[in-house]
């Protein structure tokens, strides 16, 4: 890479990083957190365990973009670049892990949702059965909030990943005035799309912690199926 022709990237472009800055500090330390935990025994905790993946994976996103920013002021450009395409990678494997939550919640979720209805109708006692539906109807709300917010983060979770890989691939070897200029508007749609998956999966932390809350301090009026 030639230092000479450093990526001049707009501090303003970095929005994303900005807005979730307790995010990025975050990541420094979860970034790492790579070994399998034990399944969680209880609905709310398994809830609560997808929130923290989920965490994990929003602040790899700020930290990818970070490292990419870090590259234009970087005494040594060419391993900034290279610690750049690791984390990358990293984030990438951590993008796949929560596309595929979010099918699986949306599977889980609706056979989870039916056989809840079917046992509600079989409830006898009518004031029973009504505490029921309120509550399955509640947690189908949240369930239901949860995974249109997952499906919205992975549908720009695809731009995002391309555009990095863009311009992964421009900044490699030799750089020309006009790869440069190109890796500029790659990185500004991708803090956009950046900004889009962020607020997403946000909204998805927020809902799965409420969630969680209300499984774990509610005796459980269906089956405890939920993973």
């Amino acid at each position: 890479m030639n230092s000479t022709n450093r990526l001049q990237i707009p501090v303003v472009a970095f929005g994303c990083a900005i807005i979730l800055t307790a995010v990025a500090a975050f990541s420094l330390t979860s970034a790492r957190a790579a070994d399998p935990a034990p399944t969680p025994a209880t609905p709310a905790a398994r809830l609560e365990s997808a929130r923290a993946e989920i965490a994990l994976t929003r602040s790899n996103i700020v930290l990818t973009l970070e490292q990419l920013d870090n590259v234009r002021r970087s005494d040594d450009p060419h391993a900034q670049f290279q610690r750049f395409v690791e984390q990358l990678a990293r984030m990438k494997e951590l993008a796949k892990l929560t596309q595929e939550r979010a099918q699986l919640m949306k599977s889980r979720g609706d056979a989870y949702f039916a056989d809840w209805e079917a046992r509600t109708g079989a409830i006898a006692d009518p004031e029973a059965r009504k505490q029921a539906e309120a509550g399955r109807a509640k947690r189908k709300a949240s369930y239901d909030l949860i995974t249109r917010q997952m499906q919205l983060a992975r549908t720009n979770f695809t731009p995002l990943l391309s555009e990095l890989e863009q311009i992964k691939t421009l900044l490699e070897g030799d750089r020309s005035k006009e790869k440069i200029a190109a890796a500029k508007d790659l990185f500004m749609q991708a803090n956009w799309h950046c900004v889009a998956v962020q607020r997403a999966l946000m909204r998805t932390e927020d809902e799965l912690h409420v969630l969680a809350t209300d499984l774990a301090g509610k005796e459980q009026g269906g089956p405890t199926g939920v993973k």
